[in-house]
């Protein structure tokens, strides 16, 4: 019976101590993650930028889309059906662009962040 006892203690002090160890670490992830948040933040006017280009964009495919119904001559629906593949060509090349170009500037970053801790 006294080593039940003393089981259940040591079972028992080993629960409290791994539960107060993870409470104080999702704190320190959360403290890293907002600060490398601010770091990405665009300014305002990158966002308006981009919601412009966004909605320039979106109206761009749509009068297109409307032209092409609209079209009965099927070499014409085509050419317009065309124009509307390299519109959208275009702007999912220049995303992709763009994400690699953030990818590129985080992995420098990481590893400026990995020689900092070498010294």
């Amino acid at each position: 019976m006294k080593y039940i006892a003393k089981s259940i203690a040591v079972l028992l002090l080993s629960c409290a101590s791994i539960s107060a160890f993870s409470e104080e670490k999702p704190m320190n992830m959360q403290q890293g993650k907002s600060s490398d948040k601010g770091m990405m933040q665009m300014s305002e006017e990158m966002k308006d930028k981009m919601a412009r280009d966004q909605q320039q964009y979106i109206l761009q495919v749509d009068d297109l889309s409307d032209r092409i119904q609209d079209e009965t001559n099927a070499d014409k629906k085509q050419a317009l059906m065309d124009e509307q593949l390299q519109i959208i060509k275009d702007h999912q090349e220049k995303k992709r662009q763009m994400k690699k170009q953030m990818m590129q500037k985080h992995h420098q970053k990481m590893m400026n962040k990995k020689s900092n801790m070498k010294m």
